[in-house]
């Protein structure tokens, strides 16, 4: 493929909108664990003498009184979903912490939150038959609290929580729990522990071994992405069969950069030396002045919930040159790439100019891929974001976004020069990413593109985005 005179065409564009699920935990109502005597799958925290409860036709019925019930652990970037009928009573989660107690429940037309001498609620719109999903979404600090409509999650309203702020130390959350209460007359139906894909993605890259080949296994690519919530984000990892709107997620990475907080960091690059047997990674750390952290590790973290121990960059003295390859604050969207052909290891960083004020690339070569970089390059100026290294027929590239004003401005570096992408239907952009991919696929190499908007999927400014997918011809 001439790759610099290729136009990509839209191959489909998609929104995700708290639509994937990573289980974590489920309570199941086939057998009768109220009576049960050889088992406690949900052990009791609280009853009153009065309580009516039973377990009939895989639902958990409780007629009167109020009961509190063990349901799983909490984890502090989890959501927790609960379906009942509560048309004559209410239901939802206690959230145990180490030193207080935080509710969340509903009840016919509200719903309701209690923490210590702070509560509140929201108004909750009609549900079918009485019958309501309710959906707390976690994050340090607050919940967010959604409900389905038409099968469909939607943003009822935010409960802030300040005791909450520290929810992602480990020592906080390992002590912490999660359980179902319930009084009055209720149904339930479910209820379940998940970690979904937010209101919108960003930042997607592929999963690539050292050489930037794409790790292909059983006819799937895996690729990290952000996963925006209603504030803040957290790095997905989502399995993808290529040209097809088949997304999974497979798993959730945090970081931990030796202060015991398993942090929600984003923009990695992900890869898996076939040498070493290890893991390489780098990754913005936001969380800590917002500069590069960097790790080698065994753990293949693209299943499950999984933390990576980083070490952060050294910070750059005041007046140091953004030619040096030190941690200056802003430094994001890092890639990592090996040379085969000159035995190098290339690195780029997504650094504020100082003199426009606006991102531009740097790039560094070295023979490590940890340290002893010199600096060999930057990009042009403007608004650069998003790059990735991709081999094409033996030619190494670098492609970025650039420009929040413009739809898809592109841009393609190679050892001529710059040239500016092309697409059909020309979407996606106002700095969306590079993520061109070359993938092997039947007797062809196939070259799409996995990029995105900013649409803001909430009030947060950075919520966005809408997927879109492009392949050359």
């Amino acid at each position: 493929m001439e790759l610099l005179n290729t136009e990509f065409k839209r191959k489909f564009s998609v929104s995700t909108y708290k639509n994937m699920k990573l289980s974590l935990a489920e309570m199941s109502f086939f057998k009768d664990f109220v009576n049960d005597t050889r088992g406690d799958l949900y052990p009791v925290l609280d009853k009153t003498d009065d309580c009516a409860e039973a377990v009939e036709n895989n639902r958990y019925k409780l007629t009167c009184g109020k009961v509190t019930r063990l349901f799983c652990e909490f984890f502090p970037y989890a959501t927790y979903e609960l379906t009942a009928s509560i048309s004559d009573g209410e239901a939802g989660f206690l959230f145990a912490f180490p030193t207080f107690d935080a509710v969340i429940t509903a009840c016919e037309g509200s719903v309701q939150y209690s923490c210590g001498d702070n509560s509140t609620e929201c108004k909750l719109p009609e549900c079918d038959d009485g019958i309501v999903t309710l959906i707390v979404s976690c994050r340090p600090g607050a919940f967010d609290v959604y409900f389905k409509n038409n099968g469909a999650a939607r943003y009822l309203c935010t409960f802030a929580e300040d005791k909450l702020k520290d929810s992602s130390r480990e020592a906080f959350f390992a002590e912490s729990k999660v359980a179902l209460t319930a009084s009055g007359s209720v149904v339930v139906e479910s209820v379940l522990a998940y970690m979904d894909n937010g209101i919108s993605i960003a930042d997607i890259r592929p999963v690539r071994y050292e050489n930037g080949d794409i790790i292909t296994e059983q006819g799937k690519v895996y690729l990290t992405a952000s996963i925006r919530m209603q504030a803040g984000a957290y790095q997905g990892v989502f399995s993808w069969v290529p040209g097809t709107c088949e997304l999974e997620l497979t798993g959730a990475v945090f970081y931990d950069a030796g202060d015991g907080k398993w942090c929600s960091d984003v923009a990695s690059s992900l890869l898996y030396h076939r040498g070493e047997k290890m893991w390489y990674l780098w990754v913005c750390s936001f969380s800590h002045g917002h500069i590069l952290g960097h790790s080698v590790f065994e753990g293949d973290v693209r299943f499950g919930v999984n933390v990576v121990d980083i070490k952060l960059m050294e910070k750059a003295p005041e007046g140091a040159d953004i030619s040096e390859f030190l941690a200056f604050t802003g430094d994001e969207d890092p890639d990592l790439f090996y040379d085969e052909a000159e035995n190098r290891w290339l690195m780029a960083i997504c650094r504020i100019d100082p003199e426009t004020k606006g991102y531009r690339y740097v790039f560094f070569e070295s023979e490590k891929p940890f340290g002893g970089y010199k600096f060999i390059g930057a990009g042009k100026k403007g608004a650069e974001t998003g790059g990735s290294f991709v081999r094409v027929n033996g030619e190494i590239f670098f492609i970025c976004g650039n420009d929040f004003h413009a739809v898809s401005d592109y841009r393609i570096y190679h050892k001529n020069g710059m040239t500016n992408a092309k697409f059909d239907y020309p979407d996606g952009g106002f700095r969306g990413w590079g993520t061109l991919m070359p993938i092997k696929m039947g007797s062809r190499t196939r070259y799409f593109w996995l990029t995105f908007d900013r649409h803001k999927g909430s009030d947060y400014n950075w919520s966005y985005g809408n997927l879109y997918c492009f392949e050359a011809f």
